[in-house]
């Protein structure tokens, strides 16, 4: 099991860069269930104005050239999405 948290974003650009990161990695992640992500995730009770943390931190996992292509499609590099998502990371804990 995980223990998880309900974080707010602060800014408006929070929200639109890991809205548009945890769609790319829908398209791109591999899925160790097989399930598609938003199915699993909203088996219960549909998942609304949400963003999968366990599915953004899986970018770390892709490959170079994976992480490449989302990371140009984001219009950064893939330093600075890692940057992000570590400073997002460590500012929860």
């Amino acid at each position: 099991g995980r223990v998880g948290a309900f974080v707010p974003f602060t800014s408006r650009e929070d929200v639109e860069f890991y809205s548009s990161l945890e769609g790319y990695l829908r398209a791109e992640a591999p899925r160790p269930t097989g399930r598609d992500p938003q199915a699993y995730r909203s088996y219960y009770a549909p998942m609304k104005h949400v963003v999968d943390g366990d599915l953004c931190d899986a970018y770390g996992q892709l490959p170079f050239d994976a992480k490449q292509k989302i990371a140009e499609k984001l219009e950064r590099s893939v330093g600075e999405v890692m940057k992000k998502l570590e400073d997002t990371r460590n500012a929860l804990l």
